[in-house]
This record gives C-alpha cells, sequence and structure tokens, in this order.
C-alpha cells in the first residue's frame, strides 16, 4: 500500500463560479455525497448555461459582460439543488441504518417489519431515481438578463415541480398536435413563441441587424400550449429558460432588447418561421 485516505461525505460549494476569464463548473464548483447521479446533472446544467454565453460573447452578439450571468444563475440554485440532494443521501443513510431486529422472523411481525421497510425504501428510492422536480423544476431568479415581473417561481420539491412561464424558470415543454416535441421548434439562440398570430411582432422582427444574433418568431396554434401557456407571447432563451413574456410588445420595446444592450439580448438578425399543417 502506497498511500490512503479517509473518505468523509461532505457538501462543498464555491464561493465563487468565475475569476476574470477562469470560470469553473461541475466538481470543480461543488461537490456532496456522489448519490443518483445528481452531481453529473448540476455538472451539465452548469455548462449548459456557460456554453450558451459564452457563444453569445465570442460570436459576437452579446459583449463580455453577458458572462456575468453565469455566477448570478447557476451559484444560488446549485446552493439549492446541493442541499436537496445532501439532504436526500443523509435520509437514505439513516433508513439503511435502521434495521428491525424482527426483518426474517415468520409470521405478523416478521411480514409488518418487512412492509415497513418496504414503503420507507420505496418513499425515499422513488424520489432518487425520478427527481423530476430537481431536474426541472429549478429556476433563476437573480439573473441580469431575464426581464422580470413580479411574479414568483413556483417552489419545487426532489420528484415534482409546477411548470411555469414565469420568467426564470424552465420554458414549459409540451408535445405539438404533430407529435413533436416543443423544444425541437425552437431556435438555436432565442426564440420568441407566439400564441396568437394577431400579435403584433413587427417592432422587433425588423429591428436592423445589429450582430450575429439569430432569433425566431415561431407561430403556434393556441390548443397546443393552452394551459400551460398564460401570455401571448414567451421569449424562450437558448437554453430554454424563459427571459421574459407578455400578452403583447411592450409600449418601449427597444428598452426590453436594450435590457441587455448591455448584453445585446436580442438584437440580432432576425428570422421569422411559422408551423403550418404540423411541418
Amino acid at each position: 500500500m502506497i498511500s490512503k485516505e479517509d473518505w468523509y461525505g461532505r457538501r462543498l460549494l464555491a464561493d465563487k463560479f468565475r475569476d476574470r476569464c477562469v470560470f469553473i463548473a461541475g466538481d470543480a464548483a461543488h461537490i456532496w455525497v456522489p448519490y443518483a447521479g445528481y452531481g453529473m446533472n448540476a455538472g451539465i446544467a452548469d455548462a449548459a448555461n456557460l456554453s450558451w454565453l459564452l457563444a453569445a460573447h465570442l460570436n459576437g452578439w452579446a459583449p463580455a459582460t453577458i458572462l456575468d450571468a453565469y455566477e448570478a444563475e447557476r451559484l444560488p440554485i446549485t446552493e439549492q439543488v446541493s442541499r436537496f440532494a445532501m439532504t436526500h443521501a443523509e435520509a437514505e443513510i439513516r433508513r439503511r441504518g435502521a434495521v428491525p431486529n424482527e426483518i426474517e422472523d415468520a409470521g405478523p411481525e416478521g411480514e409488518r417489519a418487512r412492509a415497513e421497510v418496504g414503503r420507507a425504501a420505496y418513499a425515499i428510492n422513488v424520489q432518487q431515481y425520478a427527481c423530476a422536480g430537481l431536474n426541472f423544476g429549478t429556476y433563476y431568479d437573480r439573473s441580469p438578463i431575464v426581464a422580470y415581473d413580479g411574479a414568483k417561481c413556483p417552489p419545487y420539491t426532489m420528484a415534482s415541480y409546477t411548470p411555469s412561464t414565469v420568467p426564470g424558470c424552465r420554458t414549459p415543454h409540451v408535445w405539438l398536435a404533430n407529435k413533436t416535441s416543443l423544444y425541437d421548434a425552437l431556435g438555436p439562440e432565442f426564440t420568441l413563441l407566439k400564441l396568437h398570430e394577431a400579435i403584433d411582432t413587427g417592432r422587433w422582427l425588423r429591428r436592423p441587424n445589429a450582430g450575429a444574433c439569430r432569433w425566431r418568431c415561431w407561430i403556434s396554434p393556441v390548443a397546443d400550449l393552452a394551459g400551460l401557456y398564460s401570455h401571448g407571447l414567451v421569449l424562450s432563451r437558448p437554453d430554454q429558460h424563459v427571459a421574459w413574456r407578455g400578452n403583447a410588445l411592450p409600449a418601449n420595446s427597444l428598452a426590453l432588447i436594450d435590457r441587455g444592450a448591455r448584453r445585446c439580448l436580442l438584437s440580432g438578425r432576425c428570422s421569422q418561421s411559422r408551423r403550418q399543417s404540423g411541418k
């Protein structure tokens, strides 16, 4: 044996995710008990977030200040997720250590003990393996590039969440009438989801080319998105999080666009696509 080191389960979160031109993600930014793959999920979420911000800057349609959003968005949500994961792991450790003495007994007492152990194992592990809330319910409520409207993002648990178009939440997914995924209809960068064709979006579509950003105006039959989408317009980011929503363009549309004028949130070359007859 050359060396040995004792391992301790712990939850650690970096004080910052960026130092000038250096960014950290995944295990370099946060670690906890390696349980159920949550660390991998969080690392992939870090990379997805950082990659589109870097692309926006390196492709020339956003200045370097857009990169400020990475730490502002990912650090707070990683704090939440790390506590969810660690608390769940601790509960499972306690469950495994609490084995009734009569677990192998024949008769009613043994049956009762086995049933209770089974119920406890299911209650914990169904969340471990069906953690939709942890994967899809997270939201960004402190971002400098999201236009908040005062509505609160719905809470989530390990296993459950409420799809919502509140800015900062994940763009709610639906299966469209033609059996395709809404996410497949989104553009490579920003997509303006338009539920009503009569809504005038010309002021955005006619905006002069100001860079290399491509964004899409996608018109959907109301039936496809009714129920989940309470607003006629929803702006979805490249990472499928809501950047803005409304029932009409604001009176000062350019002010909304130039909310990232420091970050060029929307400025750029515009293209419009329309889904017709399921195509």
